[in-house]
């Protein structure tokens, strides 16, 4: 631990999930937690392992992918500090369905099983956090899945962009968002090739939604505009996006129906 390093138990107490926790059960947490360092596509879990703790990112990116026997892969997550993964599965007997890796040198708490109960036990309010964000997770997922079946690149990326961006989303003016790991990941993530995503960025540029600056993506005012224009208008679950739907979204730049159909696909 570097000498400007927090402790485990300072960690600890910065987490959202644990907020307000007294100095006792705090304690049995760090006890029960351990620091790691992780090297560049270092795995913190495997694909099939036993669940036995959860993990809290500190610094870096860690990825969560699932592998088919034949070698490929999904990405199902990309965890920046702050964020937390393997909530769920520690109250499962299942083994894991997909493995954990550092995308980068990466710095996680891995924070074991028996440390949750004296928290718990301690505040109430802890359980309830808990069972919120396994919760949000579910839903996490709900949306990845009909974001695939129902949703094109532009619009997935889109989600993804202003879900970086979170309250830090001006209504007026500009917005960067600072993209955590490389494009290319980022459409593993967003289950897209690629070329997809380098098409996404250039039809979002084109139709001033946004400015691409390498890393660096400019939400422009406009978005936000849309965006809040797009408020109480929620999809109809269930519905594939056919050609008349898509031109209802108020997201769309209406000029751009104007193209030719291979610059418009995506519409």
């Amino acid at each position: 631990m570097s000498e400007n390093s927090p402790d485990i138990a300072t960690v600890i107490g910065r987490m959202p999930l644990f907020a307000g926790l007294g100095a006792d059960a705090a304690g049995a947490m760090a006890r029960a937690t351990m620091r790691r360092r992780l090297k560049k596509e270092q795995q913190v879990y495997r694909q099939g392992d036993s669940p036995h703790a959860f993990f809290y990112v500190i610094s870096g990116h860690v990825r969560r992918a699932i592998a088919s026997s034949e070698g490929e892969e999904k990405v199902i997550d990309i965890l920046s500090p702050g964020d937390h993964f393997g909530l769920a599965e520690l109250f499962s007997d299942s083994a894991y369905v997909s493995f954990a890796e550092a995308v980068d040198a990466a710095e996680v708490l891995e924070i074991d099983r028996a440390g949750i109960g004296p928290a718990m036990e301690a505040d109430s309010a802890v359980g309830m956090r808990l069972l919120a964000a396994v919760a949000e997770g579910q839903v996490a997922l709900e949306r990845d899945v009909a974001a695939y079946f129902f949703q094109s690149g532009p619009r997935r990326l889109l989600d993804y962009l202003l879900r970086e961006a979170g309250p830090r989303l001006a209504p007026t003016g500009d917005t960067v968002v600072e993209l955590p790991v490389s494009k290319r990941l980022i459409a593993a993530r967003l289950g897209v090739s690629a070329g997809t995503l380098s098409r996404a960025l250039r039809e979002l540029s084109d139709a001033g939604l946004i400015s691409v600056r390498g890393r660096q993506i400019v939400l422009r005012e406009k978005l936000a505009a849309r965006r809040a224009a797009a408020q109480g208008q929620p999809a109809v679950p269930g519905v594939r996006e056919g050609p008349e739907r898509r031109r209802r979204d108020p997201w769309v730049e209406r000029g751009a129906l104007n193209r030719p159909l291979a610059s418009r696909a995506w519409l």
